[in-house]
């Protein structure tokens, strides 16, 4: 059952339709997925990678994700004990806690899968204090290997993990609604770009959500007094796929401005563009406040900037796969820039979905005519 049957979505009817043009020239719409559909398989990775990761939970491995000093030290003297193999204990089969910070039983699996490793000023000997601790995360090893953060993914230059990052999720709802929001609106991009323009699409969406994060991070550990900046190590790990389901959400927003949209909460109906121009003013001004997922939604920033401006120039999009051959060298008239008669007749079906089919003149439904003649979507 498609979207429209829904009772969230509904296609919006004033000024002619709720469509922008660019969404009327072809079948389906918001939620139509197609089985073999790029949307599809991107839910189905998703969700594949959510069950590989809960299946090596017990494969365990310990991951830094800060530094904490609670003591008076020298920084040139710290040394971090990396040898001494007593300094984690077992606690349980599902985590292991620091020798001198035990985690009791009752702590939650989360809390338990946060360890610790001390820090000692000097080299540490019989009775010594640590002054510090480096804090780890057990990840499983596909959390492992594919979260990007600035010290992996910058500092060493591990680039993947700004694609990877994309696929993992720190959860079962954080997954649901990232997919969700795939499913909803990620058949009416696809729609528009094509499968393979929109796999570029999204992914790329998501590359510039990390680099967002990538950027404010630096900007917050080198001290630069600039809005966002994120005050976080270098190591806090990113994870989660919204950076790519918010460049989806803007590309909807210039695809099908008028299009209603049925919040869940609360259950008033809007249309697309208040909807999506709404989520990223939140995001950014969480963004700015430092608000408690300001990591999060600098990511949430950058996909939906990203979506913003690749929407309106989808051509930039054709080299992206370009590893084993150059497509500037394959014509490919589906993947190049807009000519000036689609673009007019973009501007035709822009005015009927506004004003109504009696706004056109003459020339205009001529215009419109000849274009459907030729079977042109």
């Amino acid at each position: 059952m498609g979207i429209y049957d829904r009772e969230y979505i509904k296609e919006g009817r004033s000024g002619g339709g709720g469509f922008s043009g660019r969404a009327a020239r072809g079948p389906g719409g918001l939620g139509r997925l197609r089985m073999l559909s790029v949307t599809a398989w991107l839910i189905v990775a998703n969700c594949l990678v959510m069950l590989a990761q809960m299946g090596l939970t017990n494969l365990g491995t310990p991951v830094r994700i800060a530094t904490q000093y609670f003591g008076q030290h020298n920084a040139a003297n710290v040394q971090d004990p990396k040898e001494l193999q007593q300094f984690f204990v077992p606690l349980n089969t599902d985590a292991l806690v620091p020798v001198f910070t035990p985690v009791p039983e009752a702590a939650t699996r989360q809390q338990r899968n946060v360890i610790a490793r001390p820090l000692f000023d000097g080299v540490p000997g019989p009775g010594a204090a640590p002054v510090g601790q480096v804090l780890y995360k057990v990840m499983d090893p596909l959390e492992a290997l594919g979260h990007f953060s600035t010290a992996k993914g910058f500092a060493e230059l591990q680039v993947w993990r700004l694609v990877t990052f994309q696929f993992l999720h720190s959860g079962f709802l954080h997954l649901f609604f990232n997919m969700f929001g795939l499913y909803v609106f990620g058949p009416l991009v696809e729609q528009q770009l094509g499968g393979k323009r929109f796999l570029a699409f999204y992914l790329t969406c998501g590359i510039f959500g990390g680099l967002m994060y990538l950027v404010l991070n630096l900007v917050g550990f080198l001290g630069l007094p600039l809005p966002g900046a994120l005050h976080t190590e270098i190591w806090t790990p990113l994870v989660g796929a919204s950076a790519g389901v918010f460049g989806v959400l803007m590309a909807c927003a210039y695809i099908a401005p008028k299009a209603l949209v049925r919040l869940l909460f609360p259950p008033v109906s809007l249309e697309m563009r208040w909807v999506v121009y709404g989520y990223f003013a939140i995001a950014l001004w969480n963004l700015i406040s430092e608000g408690k997922n300001q990591g999060g939604d600098a990511a949430h920033v950058g996909g939906a900037l990203a979506g913003f401006y690749f929407i309106r120039r989808p051509w930039l999009l054709r080299d992206f796969f370009d590893v084993f051959k150059d497509s500037r060298k394959i014509p490919d008239p589906g993947l190049a820039r807009p000519s000036q008669p689609d673009l007019e007749i973009d501007r035709i079906l822009d005015k009927i979905s506004q004003s109504g089919m009696q706004s056109l003149s003459d020339r205009e439904r001529k215009a419109l005519e000849a274009h459907s003649r030729r079977g042109k979507p």
